[in-house]
């Protein structure tokens, strides 16, 4: 029974419920955006239907994060079916003050939302959810199980049902086809067309409806879509068939509109499939590049990638370090941030037993976890993508694409309704065939389809070559940039994994286990360098800091230990007077008095002459290096004279010498070791963390690059350029299909049925194009498949 309240009709008194919840909250524009948003709801929330959620097992199972306050967790809600929903659901804030902006995934139906458990809990967040029309579904046994969702069920139905009523349609249309009708089959002939008719509605109002729905949303936005020419011409196909089976004059055009929809649902159909299988989230054992220090049972350490990480491991994190799946910490203390989750750096110290969530980045000394989640490779990578990294200056061809789909599709309306006109007076007969011919041939959505097929294919083959990349977006940028800027140690040179010895006072073994301890808890390859060297087992430390370019600092047994650069240590007034050397160098002091230096054979890469060679014929290159100017002889014999060397160079002058080179207009690619340039890596347009430890993983950068991967550059690069041809490429095949295929529908001899099936058969030619002229360019660049990956 339907309820009347404040003159508006109501299917029940839920539907009223959350009108006045929404009213009262500004957010009654929801309902101007969608005919019938949402879902029917019932009168209320049964009593206790949520109260599971406050069981702490089930509470910590679902939380993807929490540290006692803040807290997100991911909901699925299968009642999201348009933009108004998600429109709502980003401004659940307003709603109640506890909850943060959430992220929907329109496509996978979740919304992620991060909330204060001070102030609402997850029992009260499931409750608000489901009295504005989105319940949550809850299937706790299958939170790490792949499941087929609503949305893909119903796809395949309208598929179903359109795939019938075109086969039944076409029988019934067999004495037409034949013409063996004659004057007494007339009224059997105008039975069929009834049956058709009656075939041919469920495929109008079900199988078409997402068409429908999406033209009538943009047009409600004022936007035209590219759902627009085809929901106007299954209209005209249907109230032309309409027209003629009640005049008695004909069958119509149903066959041809159930074949359109039912083509139209096949290419959509392959497109989903497509995407999915071209996903940069499908697989972390294939995509996703953190690794981790595992503890064996004998002691000995060994990075393993995520998919050998399984619940009962243990792993050392080190200072810098993120943690990979949800732990328990069983030697600390450690001190977690969780930045990442929550967009603040809030760093909370931990004691052993504590709860450590995926996604906190640890700093301090070496901490050992033991495993108690599965790795969730979908949130990892959800976290890479927070907006908290996400870059101001980013440009992408997503844009430019749908500039050129709107402009397509006006330009579609006005030649299909010029047309229409035209035969009108010429040969009325032909008005209806060419109008709907024209708006079904017309194919905008090819335009759209060219990027990301190109993208994701690349996305593979540069796997192949150690680069694991955020989205494939980041490869229109790669192949724009001209500005190539570097860091020095543990990038174009293996920094600490020369030859290193130590200049100075003799150390005792006390003082080396404490030194050992300090480099050990670092990943940068300085600190790798001289934990190598020494080989006495670490000591415990007081307390431990890394300071990114400038050093590490800890103390043991009342004494404060400093190891870093010259610079840094002359700050703190110690007194550095020694003469420096070529080459990468650590000074090493203890209290206020200097005791030597660690001094760094410097090693170039392998084969990283000739690609900087290469390099240097199409790009500017520049090097910015903390080093003194004596160690850069090594890196400029490998270049030309137009390479700009630049010494003693900050994490801070790094990011204002990117910052500056934008400011020309320039597009900046950035290299460097993740930990000291994370500010220049996430300026740039162009991020690239060159490592060889894995889990040495920034969220600032776009790209991580296996270090000796690195002299594959040139080809990478040439890659990403023939990329970007081949989009333009798809461009200009689907303008030319189009331009052909508007140009013989105009002239009224291409029926809508044949359109319909040219239609999906271009978007195909688009995908194949895009993925083997992709496939094509990584051998013509000089990508391998062989290629070892991290």
């Amino acid at each position: 029974m339907g309820v009347l309240e404040n003159g508006n009709d109501f299917c029940c008194r839920g539907c009223a419920m959350v009108y006045d919840i929404l009213h009262e909250t500004g957010l009654g524009r929801f309902y101007d955006m969608e005919a019938h948003p949402g879902v029917q709801q019932d009168d209320g929330v049964e009593a206790g239907a949520y109260d599971f959620l406050a069981d702490p097992d089930v509470h910590r199972q679902l939380l993807d994060f929490t540290d006692g306050k803040t807290s997100r967790v991911t909901f699925l809600l299968p009642g999201i079916h348009c933009v108004a929903c998600v429109w709502l659901l980003e401004r659940l804030y307003k709603l109640h003050d506890g909850i943060g902006r959430p992220e929907v995934q329109f496509t996978k139906k979740t919304v992620s939302i991060q909330f204060d458990e001070e102030r609402v809990t997850l029992v009260e967040l499931a409750k608000l959810l489901h009295r504005i029309g989105y319940p949550p579904s809850f299937r706790l046994q299958d939170l790490d199980r792949p499941t087929e969702t609503h949305a893909h069920r119903k796809a395949w139905l309208q598929l179903g049902i359109a795939g019938f009523a075109f086969g039944n349609v076409m029988l019934l249309s067999f004495p037409s086809y034949l013409g063996l009708e004659g004057a007494e089959s007339m009224a059997l002939r105008n039975l069929f067309g009834y049956i058709s008719l009656i075939l041919a509605l469920p495929v109008l109002l079900f199988s078409a409806q997402d068409y429908f729905r999406s033209a009538w949303l943009g047009l409600r936005q004022k936007e035209i879509s590219i759902e627009v020419p085809i929901a106007l011409g299954l209209l005209a196909l249907f109230g032309q068939s309409v027209w003629d089976i009640f005049r008695g004059t004909g069958e119509g055009y149903l066959d041809s509109l159930a074949g359109l929809v039912f083509f139209l649902l096949i290419g959509k159909s392959f497109q989903r499939r497509s995407f999915d299988a071209l996903s940069f989230d499908r697989d972390y054992k294939s995509y996703f590049p953190i690794a981790a220090l595992r503890t064996n049972t004998d002691g000995s350490q060994r990075s393993v990638s995520l998919n050998r990480i399984v619940v009962g491991d243990r792993l050392r994190i080190r200072n810098g370090e993120l943690i990979p799946a949800d732990s328990v910490l069983i030697e600390g203390p450690g001190l977690l941030d969780y930045s990442f989750v929550t967009g603040e750096s809030r760093p909370d110290s931990q004691i052993p037993g504590d709860y450590l969530y995926a996604g906190g980045r640890h700093y301090g000394e070496p901490i050992d976890i033991e495993v108690v989640k599965e790795v969730s490779q979908s949130y990892l990578t959800s976290l890479w993508n927070h907006q908290s990294f996400r870059k101001s200056n980013e440009r992408t061809l997503d844009r430019a694409t749908t500039r050129v789909s709107k402009c397509f599709t006006v330009a579609i309306l006005f030649i299909a309704t010029a047309t229409a006109v035209f035969w009108v007076f010429v040969d009325p007969s032909r008005a209806v065939r060419a109008f709907t011919a024209i708006l079904i041939v017309a194919c905008p959505c090819a335009l759209a389809l060219s990027a990301p097929f190109a993208f994701g294919n690349a996305l593979r083959h540069l796997r192949t070559q150690g680069l694991f990349l955020k989205n494939g977006n980041v490869v229109e940028g790669m192949a724009r940039a001209r500005q190539l800027v570097f860091d020095k140690t543990g990038t174009l040179t293996h920094g600490g994994l020369g030859a290193v010895h130590f200049d100075g006072q003799v150390l005792s073994e006390t003082m080396e286990t404490a030194i050992s301890a300090m480099c050990s808890a670092s990943t940068h390859p300085l600190s790798r360098g001289i934990a190598t060297l020494l080989t006495v087992p670490p000591a415990r430390l007081a307390g431990f800091q890394e300071l990114p370019g400038k050093g590490l600092e800890a103390w043991h047994d009342d004494q404060h230990l400093r190891l870093g650069s010259r610079d840094w240590l002359a700050s703190c007034g110690l007194d550095v007077s020694a003469t420096s050397a070529a080459g990468s160098e650590c000074w090493l002091a203890v209290d206020q008095q200097v005791l030597g230096v660690f001094r760094f054979e410097d090693q170039i890469r392998a084969g990283m002459g000739p690609a900087l060679s290469d390099l240097g014929s199409e790009y500017t290159i520049r090097v910015l290096s903390g080093d003194a100017p004596e160690g850069l002889g090594l890196v400029g014999d490998l270049l030309n004279a137009d390479t700009i060397l630049q010494a003693r160079q900050s994490p801070a002058d790094k990011l204002r010498e990117v910052e500056h080179l934008q400011s020309n207009g320039d597009t900046v690619m950035m290299f460097g070791d993740g930990l000291n340039d994370a500010g220049a890596l996430q300026q740039s347009d162009v991020g690239i963390a060159v490592t060889e430890d894995i889990q040495s993983f920034t969220p600032a950068c776009d790209v991580i690059m296996n270090a000796a991967d690195l002299h594959r550059l040139p080809a990478v690069l040439r890659f990403s350029r023939m990329t970007m041809k081949v989009v333009y490429l798809s461009f200009t095949v689907s303008l030319l299909y189009n331009v052909l295929g508007v140009s013989v529908a105009a002239s009224g001899r291409l029926s809508p049925l044949f359109a319909a099936i040219l239609m999906p058969i271009s978007s195909v030619t688009i995908i194949l194009l895009a993925v083997g002229g992709t496939a094509w360019a990584a051998r013509k660049a000089g990508l391998r498949e062989d290629a070892p990956c991290m």
